[in-house]
């Protein structure tokens, strides 16, 4: 802990404050003590400091150069050509260069060489497959939650999230600006679709207005479902959530506090989540604070969204519709198997929700009249007209008669034609702007009751007690981030926090990302807490360097490929990685950069990179997860659950369970792996593969130059050749797929250069 400053308490304490002081909590934000709290260097605007002339070296090299040799350090000499391609090959594709990529590379002796094969391999579609994988963990992404696959339901499982996993590699190929990415995936819902405006505005350049024909076009166009907000949404619901609780309200909380504590150390690099029970005890975050954000998510609702053009109001109706059966269905078969101690009581009310469920059933669609017969005579719930009467000639059923109707509050436009739903059409796991409350009418049952259009605040629970209700806590951005009124004012709020954690927040939020980019980049960090930039985590090491990336970062646009490009060109990272004795012993975990890190590969580049050499990687883009023990697919599609990855390999190596956000890979080293690499059926039958590949006719030096080029997109030195003419020429059993299992197992094979 940096104990220059303790944000929370020890500010208070300092100034014989009391910063748990109740109602006094929000006072304390607006006076002189919450400027001290302010002052916290991540809450900072950015700047572009004034360049060290350290070295002789430009932008980043200048603030690295300048450590270095405070230090008493020198730069590593340059990596080799053929380094520098595998490097940075590995880093923005995942995979290693091809023979022929190597040799026009290595022919290519020109200044502007190496910054084209950046820009060659950020136009790749392999580039947003392999940074994707990178993002996926941070927003703890899963398949599904549930390992058996008999045992998943639409209902309490992200169906369809490959979509999700499908528009992150999207967006990073089409380097969508990284403001709007994260704003997609907290209200993307509730973007307007881009075709539609863009219409608008050229048909608006054109002319003074629309008429006729044209604004109907435009206005439909704009209306039309936009569907990568729905699909990028998914990241609210693809949670680590208990959905068998017996408690229900407690279930909602533990839902709403994955949201608000993955959205603080994804985007904003705060653990939010510690002040669900108390004030923040580091950081200025009080237990209020946590709440007003908490409330924007009580105020979303999960559901099932078709995945077509749909009328408004017809779909919100729906959404709420779908959930009521499914919860009348599962709590009627759940009484009906299990009566407990009330058996007549819980035959009345399984009777009660039974006609509920066929009443809803029968509730038609805007616009269209009540189905009349015997299927719906006594279905309605108290209160709804009798089926006969609904049933009149030219009668129509108002749009919000449904089941329960004063639970439901319907806030969609409507108006347009309703299109019959395809069979076909997917359906995804998204939400809505709709709070949730708690039903408790029904004896020794809890339902959830949610109102779309209308937004929940939540009190602030005392000690995170849902039994003990304080104050409300309206919805609103964290206070000591917030520019100016820190209330949100529009449905959930979603939106609202989306654009203020860009705008309120913007030195905070482009420090992290900046920092998280830097991470994958150079395998440590400038802040060495990625997901804490609050007084428990580690200060920068570089905080001139990161102000100066954030500050010009923002000025590009939000652009990732433009932060690539400039990490990518500096001589810093072009560096060798091989050690030196003296700064070994100086700075032995290399904290000043004074040489590259060599690392291990990940498991997804490790595993793609076995798959290329081999000839048998398939590089499908999109789709369906699969199963990756017998499949050969790219890593990145493999099939996750949180019940358990559905490869060992991935355990294996590494990959974080997806049970909650994940700052960083942890790297061990065990007798497994060295198992793996010589004993599973999977590397050796890429060794065969590998050994049918080649040209064995011909002398076994040629064989061994052929695996060599296959392998490493290098030729063999004389050294290497004449040990694999004598392993295989000398050897009882060689074969040529041992020799090639051999070269898959080396440490070329498996390290980052």
């Amino acid at each position: 802990m940096n104990t220059a400053l303790s944000i929370g308490f020890a500010l208070a304490l300092l100034d014989g404050e009391s910063f748990a002081g109740g109602a006094d909590r929000d006072l304390f934000f607006e006076s002189a003590l919450a400027q001290k709290a302010k002052a916290w260097w991540a809450f900072q605007p950015v700047k572009e400091p004034q360049l060290p002339r350290a070295g002789g070296r430009g932008g980043i090299d200048s603030f690295l150069n300048q450590k270095i040799e405070a230090a008493g350090l020198e730069c590593a000499p340059p990596a080799d050509r053929l380094t520098l391609l595998r490097r940075a090959t590995f880093d923005l594709t995942g995979l290693p260069p091809t023979p022929g990529e190597a040799a026009a590379f290595l022919e290519a002796d020109s200044p502007g060489a190496f910054a084209r094969v950046v820009d060659r391999l950020l136009a790749s579609p392999a580039y947003g497959q392999r940074w994707a994988r990178h993002w996926l963990d941070v927003v703890r992404y899963a398949d599904y939650h549930d390992a058996d696959a008999k045992a998943r339901t639409a209902s309490c499982e992200p169906l369809e999230a490959w979509r999700y996993r499908d528009w992150v590699v999207d967006s990073l190929n089409q380097d969508l600006p990284f403001d709007q990415f994260i704003v997609h995936q907290l209200a993307g819902d509730l973007l307007p679709n881009p075709v539609g405006l863009r219409r608008l505005e050229a048909a608006s350049a054109t002319q003074a207005g629309l008429r006729g024909a044209e604004a109907a076009s435009a206005t439909q166009a704009e209306e039309a479902i936009y569907p990568a907000g729905l699909i990028a949404t998914a990241f609210l619901v693809n949670g680590a959530w208990d959905r068998g609780d017996a408690d229900k309200e407690k279930m909602v909380s533990d839902m709403v506090d994955d949201q608000v504590d993955t959205v603080g150390k994804a985007f904003l690099g705060l653990t939010l989540g510690c002040a669900r029970c108390h004030d923040h005890k580091f950081d200025p975050i009080p237990q209020k604070d946590y709440y007003r954000l908490a409330g924007v998510f009580a105020s979303t609702q999960r559901a099932l969204r078709p995945f077509f053009d749909i009328d408004p109001k017809t779909e919100t109706r729906f959404m709420w519709v779908y959930q009521r059966m499914f919860d009348l269905h599962y709590t009627a078969n759940l009484l009906e198997s299990d009566p407990g101690s009330k058996p007549e009581q819980a035959a009345h009310q399984v009777k009660k929700f039974r006609d509920e469920l066929t009443y809803v059933k029968t509730v038609p669609y805007p616009g269209e009249k009540v189905p009349a017969g015997p299927a719906s005579k006594g279905a309605e719930p108290a209160g709804a007209k009798p089926a006969g009467q609904a049933a009149a000639p030219k009668k129509t059923l108002p749009a919000d008669l449904i089941a329960n109707s004063e639970r439901v509050r319907n806030a969609g436009g409507g108006g347009g034609p309703r299109k019959r739903i395809d069979p076909k059409a997917p359906f995804l796991n998204s939400v809505y702007d709709a709070g949730v409350w708690f039903n408790d009418s029904e004896p020794d049952l809890t339902f959830f009751d949610a109102k779309p259009g209308v937004p929940r605040d939540l009190p602030l629970f005392k000690g995170g007690n849902l039994n003990a209700p304080g104050d409300q806590a309206p919805r609103g951005f964290p206070l000591v981030l917030a520019k100016g009124p820190a209330a949100f004012r529009n449905g959930s709020g979603r939106l609202e926090l989306g654009e203020r954690i860009f705008t309120d927040a913007a030195p905070l939020s482009a420090r992290v990302i900046v920092n998280r980019v830097w991470g994958w980049h150079f395998g440590t960090h400038l802040v060495g807490t990625p997901s804490d930039f609050g007084a428990q985590g580690l200060p920068p090491s570089h905080p001139e360097l990161l102000d100066d990336l954030s500050a010009r970062f923002i000025a590009s646009g939000w652009s990732l490929k433009w932060l690539h490009r400039e990490i990518m060109l500096s001589a810093t990272y072009r560096q060798s990685s091989h050690p030196r004795a003296e700064a070994m012993d100086a700075d032995p975990t290399n904290q000043w950069l004074w040489r590259m890190n060599p690392r291990r590969l990940d498991i997804e580049a490790y595993r793609d990179s076995l798959l290329q050499a081999a000839g048998t990687l398939d590089r499908t883009m999109y789709g369906p997860s699969a199963d990756i023990d017998s499949g050969t697919r790219r890593t990145v599609y493999a099939s996750l659950s949180r019940g358990r990855s559905s490869a060992d390999v991935m355990k294996l190596y590494d990959a974080p369970q997806p049970m909650q956000h994940s700052p960083m890979r942890h790297v061990t080293i065990n007798p497994q792996q060295a198992l793996f690499v010589m004993n599973s059926g999977f590397v050796q039958g890429l060794a065969f593969a590998l050994a049918k590949a080649v040209d064995t006719r011909g002398t076994r030096e040629e064989v061994v130059r052929a695996l060599y080029r296959k392998v490493f997109a290098r030729d063999a030195d004389q050294e290497e050749v004449a040990l694999g003419v004598k392993y295989l020429t000398g050897t009882e059993g060689a074969t040529v797929a041992r020799y090639a299992q051999a070269l898959l197992s080396t440490n070329e094979m498996i390290f980052w250069p």
